[in-house]
């Protein structure tokens, strides 16, 4: 094949165009040794906390706080007066339960439970941190009509069966409110004047300071004389038969609302 032949000013074109090339390239970066292009960073972004206020526990309607250690309440979340100090455990050995009211999320993310408080006087409440328990949904509840002198176990708040009670004299008259089931003892645990079971309450008599074993807790608690039923027998409690409160018992958990209405 015969030799191309480029001329010497051609030669001095194409040599110009070529390190130019070259130029073009080291000033692109892809050159190890050149400078890095500078690197774009986000800015760093703070955690954010959630704002304050009220809390959303879940889908139930009622939930119970039960004791995982020893319990402070106080007046308000984070901070107010201890208005009570509740252990792990109550005298009988059963954990100790609260009934929720409301959550609320303080401003540090903390969430603080308003509870009703097993102590006098009737209708207690104060607000304990939510790490110190362990949350229960409850399903069931009692309510109590002292004027027909009845006894409803309620479901999702449908009622499901009614039993007739014996309830407190006019002279020591079963208190009226919202209260919770705190423990349940049976025979020997407690004496068998009280029946199959007593389901003790998170109310107290408000005109006797002490009656029978205890220092005047009210409780739902059974009897094996039918004649108590539908009278005005006792010093606060409310009394059913003893099959009634065997039920009772064995369905329903600490914390189960007991509501007692005049």
């Amino acid at each position: 094949m015969p030799e191309l032949k480029v001329s010497p000013a051609r030669r001095a074109v194409l040599a110009a165009l070529l390190a130019g090339a070259v130029a073009l390239t080291g000033c692109g970066g892809s050159d190890p040794g050149g400078a890095a292009d500078p690197a774009i960073t986000a800015a760093p972004v703070a955690p954010t906390t959630p704002p304050p206020g009220p809390v959303r526990l879940g889908d139930g309607s009622t939930y119970v706080a039960v004791a995982t250690t020893g319990v402070t309440a106080r007046s308000k979340p984070r901070g107010g007066e201890i208005v009570g100090l509740f252990p792990e455990t109550t005298p009988w050995g059963s954990p100790t339960p609260f009934l929720v009211k409301q959550a609320y999320r303080d401003a540090a993310g903390d969430t603080w439970l308003q509870v009703s408080l097993p102590r006098r006087p009737n209708g207690s409440n104060g607000w304990v941190r939510r790490d110190q328990v362990r949350l229960r949904p409850v399903t069931r509840q009692v309510e109590v009509d002292l004027s027909s002198r009845t006894a409803r176990l309620l479901r999702d708040g449908r009622a499901v069966r009614t039993w007739p009670v014996g309830i407190g004299r006019d002279a020591t008259p079963t208190p009226t409110g919202r209260f919770y089931i705190t423990v349940k003892l049976r025979p020997p645990q407690i004496s068998t004047v009280y029946g199959a079971w007593a389901l003790g309450l998170s109310g107290y008599s408000e005109v006797l300071e002490q009656f029978g074993t205890g220092d005047g807790q009210i409780a739902l608690h059974g009897t094996a004389d039918p004649s108590d039923l539908g009278r005005q027998v006792s010093n606060g409690c409310v009394r059913l038969d003893n099959k009634a409160i065997t039920s009772l018992a064995e369905t329903l958990p600490l914390g189960t609302p007991v509501t007692i209405r005049a």
